[in-house]
């Protein structure tokens, strides 16, 4: 990370002692982390009220019961969303690559007050969403996917502008630090993590576009009264331009993790380094051309568009198994040489008690549950019978609940005590905070589902509903339930990352190697990013452009973006 004007690009490896956090880089990697997790402490708790809501049990035992801080129900949910799966992933992501980024190449990244300007971007627009959140309930309630017509106040708006304007400087940073590190290093391969990185920033790069342009020509001009009409498909169409890809931007960090750092904690190394990089760049290539699954219900588009998205769609889960290849190789080679027996004795020999694998083990078991109903959510006629009922949110939480939000959990086990220079506060504390997060969540998306499969919509309050049969009622309060244990895991989560950072009483003891060098097997063809890009804005105009062609066709939408007075009134 960058320390001085004095302070060379490239830091000799014992610059960065393993155990030690320069200081501007803890104060920048603390500062990203930290907020991340505060705005996570918000949206996390309002998770588990919205599930008691929702069922008929709790309702009917606590009639006059509300939500704690957002009492009514579409402001908690709107919270939920935007705070936990926009601004917590956003704000750690960047946090995260910067530590990867610097740790991994030695070098100071190429502008420090750059990376300052896009963290204060991001915490203003935190900020903003929480105030307009307080103080507007009723037309901020819009949700994290915002469709109009209904439209929120400018401040809402304005604070996801700054939001992505954050994450562009991160890009920009990575990017930028990781090409001056290829021009000082002929012919070497970037380590794993920087890889990943670069290409998961490209990725949102282009998918931001979308809502880029959605917030600024659509939302924000109808939310100041400039225009007066709106336009829905379109917006649709260019929020799930960046809507599925978003999940792979989620993703990838966990996958870092899973790649680089999980083989080293559970006692091994990575079965393939050059697996991993196509799979990396499978996923930067493949994940924009899948959005228009979130759109099978929508009327304007057609059904060979939404064939060649289902075809994208279930083609860019390839990836995810060769993962579970790779990532399983690696863990049966560790376990079997810790003296696992028998088909299934690795498993059982992993470390199990260290709270930041157990958090990364558990993230993958429930990302096989989700991963599955994603891929039945791929599908045009599957996904007619679950679209837009309670299966979707189970869906979602088995994944971004899942290997994402616990995975950055695990990450954050280790690297907050490095922020801190402490020892985590309690491992005991965080294991049960681990495994009741898996359980929880596990319970909470099979419930879910079940009650999706039963004819439950998504975002209403069903508690209230007079019109549901008895196996809804059952699994909504088997939801509430996993409600319970989730908010004992959330409890558990932020005590001991509070007292950790309160100062714990133990000093840091062991810490993650971060790996610096990449394998020189991998291809050098792989690091050939100009291809790779072009190979991206290709894939992405074959399968979009017929989709916008077919959105602005059906609904004026060039006269929408010329602020003429033509589309939906806006209410």
């Amino acid at each position: 990370m960058q320390l001085s004007k004095e302070t060379p690009a490239v830091l000799p490896v014992l610059e960065l002692p393993r155990l030690a956090m320069l200081r501007d880089e803890r104060f920048l990697v603390g500062a990203h982390i930290i907020t991340a997790f505060a705005a996570l402490s918000i949206g996390a708790l309002m998770g588990p009220f919205q599930a008691f809501h929702r069922a008929p049990a709790f309702v009917e035992a606590f009639p006059d019961a509300t939500i704690p801080v957002f009492s009514y129900y579409y402001q908690a949910l709107t919270a939920h969303g935007t705070l936990n799966a926009l601004f917590f992933t956003f704000i750690f992501i960047s946090g995260f690559s910067y530590f990867m980024v610097g740790r991994s190449l030695r070098r100071k990244l190429w502008s420090l007050p750059l990376a300052w300007a896009g963290f204060g971007a991001m915490l203003v627009g935190l900020l903003m969403m929480l105030f307009v959140l307080v103080t507007e309930p009723q037309r901020s309630s819009v949700l994290y996917t915002f469709y109009p017509p209904l439209i929120a106040p400018p401040t809402f708006y304005l604070g996801l502008v700054l939001l992505v304007l954050g994450c562009w400087i991160t890009a920009a940073n990575v990017i930028v630090t990781a090409n001056l590190w290829r021009k000082e290093h002929p012919g070497e391969r970037l380590p794993l993590a920087v890889f990943a990185a670069v290409a998961n920033h490209w990725m949102f790069i282009v998918s931001s576009i979308g809502v880029a342009v959605e917030v600024v020509f659509l939302l924000l001009p109808a939310s100041l009264g400039i225009i007066d009409r709106t336009d829905p498909q379109l917006s649709r169409v260019l929020f799930w331009f960046f809507g599925h890809p978003l999940v792979y931007y989620w993703l990838v960090p966990a996958y870092i993790s899973i790649y680089t750092v999980l083989p080293q904690q559970a006692g091994g190394k990575l079965f393939s380094d050059p697996l991993a990089r196509v799979a990396f760049l499978m996923l930067m290539i493949l994940a924009l051309p899948t959005g228009v699954h979130h759109l099978f219900a929508d009327p304007g588009v057609s059904e060979v568009n939404k064939a060649i998205h289902t075809f994208f769609t279930l083609l860019v889960s390839i990836p995810s198994f060769m993962t579970a290849f790779n990532i399983g190789a690696t863990l049966e080679r560790a376990g079997r040489a810790r003296g696992g027996k028998g088909l299934f004795g690795w498993m059982f020999t992993q470390k199990w008690t260290d709270p930041s694998v157990a958090a990364q083990l558990v993230a993958l078991i429930l990302f096989i549950s989700g991963g599955i109903s994603g891929i039945i959510n791929a599908s045009a006629q599957l996904n007619i019978t679950v679209h837009n009922t309670s299966w979707v949110p189970g869906h979602f939480h088995q994944t971004v609940g899942g290997i994402v939000a616990l995975t950055y959990i695990g990450i954050a086990y280790w690297l907050i005590p490095m922020i801190r220079g402490r020892a985590l506060f309690s491992k005991k504390m965080a294991l049960a905070q681990v495994y009741t997060w898996g359980l929880g969540m596990m319970l909470f998306g099979h419930t879910m589902a079940e009650a999706g499969l039963a004819g439950v919509p998504r975002r209403s309050l069903t508690g209230i509903s007079p019109f549901l049969d008895e196996a809804s009622k059952y699994w909504l309060n088997g939801a509430a339930i996993s409600g319970v244990i989730l908010l004992i895991s959330v409890t558990l989560l932020f005590t001991n990352l509070v007292l950790t950072l309160a100062g714990s009483p133990k000093p840091l003891a062991d810490v993650p190697e971060i790996q610096t060098k990449g394998d020189p097997r991998s291809p050098m063809l792989l690091e050939r990013w100009g291809l790779w890009v072009g190979i991206l804005a290709v894939l992405t105009l074959v399968a979009w452009a017929p989709v916008f062609a077919e959105a602005i066709s059906a609904t004026q939408g060039f006269q929408i973006l010329r602020f003429l007075p033509t589309g939906v009134p806006m209410p």
